[in-house]
């Protein structure tokens, strides 16, 4: 038999308070070697004893769909299951002892505060790739239209209660096939191992970016980020005309604008005398509508807001455009009037207010601004693996003083 286990991370309650075990996985120790904590315990059936061909990193997008982050093949099974825990525990501290397991010259089993009662490592990997673009695991065919890059999975569900889930060739040889052409296809992994050692100056990185949003847990609210762009853009009105021409692509725009939220349901409606901006606001949330029975495409409020405008404003100069997060890939093909509008990315707009940021400075909550677009402009919705990854290198740091102290 082989087996292929999808590990879920970053989710569950767990993570508001402690330091999920997981974060070891993307990761080198200190010594250069890769090693794989398989959620919830560190622990895996017996059945599946050395038979795990490959291992996926994913996390969960919604329900129904996965989103692979990276893959881990080349497996030395490190944790089986003994007559007691004990002896599981002891198998443990040995092997971390014995092969000097540390992150930041710090022992694995030291950094987590019960860590001589609990398994830290299920596998050690020799090879660990990460995508180098967005790629999903879809249960429901319903929903592979909202996902261009995905693997349609049509035997086994999803569990929507544990974390770690095991696709054998023998009970469910479709999905191995699925899952042994996503594992080979050369186009989706990185070609070197990109993961790093743990660098313990880059929790001043981080936390330099944990805004009032991120502390609030309102940093995924689209209303609230929707106002914040509003307020921006109206405060240096030059400032905002250079970002229509270089990030916008709209030349000659002129500064006598007024911007309105939520006009007719629309995120943001900027009009001077001549143009007008629609912009839609899509943080995690994806284009919802109905199939259009003569095209085939979605009809959705893309279609509906590009022809209330056109009507309206026929005598101006219409740009429609969807503010988007890196990691939140809409595929414009599917819907109607889709061609209509263009994806402006987050990072996009974070790489011209940064730029520019020398002109922003004395406006009050400029800051903030900045902090609240800088968690959406990575490739992948990273907020939780940046959250445990800063707790991880603050704990390290915290015991490395008190050694120092003794």
């Amino acid at each position: 038999m082989n087996t292929i286990i999808l590990n879920r991370m970053y989710a569950g309650s767990y993570l508001d308070e402690n330091i999920g075990h997981e974060v070891i996985n993307l990761f080198k120790d200190d010594n250069g070697s890769n090693y794989i904590y398989i959620n919830h315990n560190g622990k895996i059936k017996k059945e599946a004893n050395d038979s795990v061909q490959a291992i996926l990193l994913v996390k969960r997008v919604e329900p129904g769909v996965l989103e692979v982050v990276a893959k881990a093949e080349n497996l030395q099974q490190v944790y089986y299951k003994k007559n007691n825990f004990e002896e599981e525990l002891n198998d443990q501290k040995e092997y971390i002892n014995k092969h000097n397991i540390t992150y930041g010259n710090v022992l694995l089993s030291d950094i987590y505060e019960n860590g001589n009662a609990e398994i830290l490592i299920t596998f050690k990997a020799d090879k660990l790739r990460a995508v180098n673009k967005s790629v999903f695991l879809i249960e429901d065919e319903s929903k592979c239209y909202k996902y261009e890059n995905h693997y349609f999975l049509p035997e086994k569900h999803f569990s929507s209660q544990s974390l770690k889930m095991y696709y054998s060739d023998d009970d469910f040889p479709q999905d191995y096939e699925v899952f042994k052409k996503l594992l080979n296809d050369s186009t989706i992994w990185n070609e070197e191992n990109t993961t790093t050692k743990i660098d313990l100056d880059e929790i001043y990185t981080y936390e330099s970016h944990e805004g009032f949003l991120s502390v609030i847990k309102k940093e995924d609210d689209e209303i609230i980020i929707s106002n914040l762009f509003s307020y921006i853009f109206n405060q240096k009105k030059d400032v905002f005309k250079d970002f229509v021409n270089e990030v916008l692509g709209i030349g000659n725009f002129k500064i006598n604008y007024r911007i309105v939220r939520e006009k007719d349901n629309i995120d943001l409606l900027i009009e001077n005398e001549d143009s007008v901006i629609i912009i839609e606001n899509k943080i995690k949330s994806k284009i919802n509508g109905e199939k259009s029975k003569s095209s085939g495409k979605k009809e959705s409020q893309l279609s509906k807001y590009y022809k209330e405008v056109s009507e309206k404003y026929s005598d101006k100069n219409l740009n429609f455009y969807i503010f988007a997060p890196d990691y939140n890939q809409i595929n414009l093909s599917n819907y109607v009037d889709g061609d209509k509008y263009t994806i402006i990315n987050y990072s996009q707009i974070y790489d011209f207010y940064f730029k520019n940021a020398g002109r922003m400075l004395n406006i009050k909550y400029f800051t903030e601004f900045l902090d609240a677009i800088y968690i959406h402009t990575m490739t992948t919705d990273n907020t939780n693996f940046e959250e445990m990854k800063r707790k991880f290198i603050k704990n390290i740091v915290e015991l490395k003083k008190e050694k120092e102290l003794t």
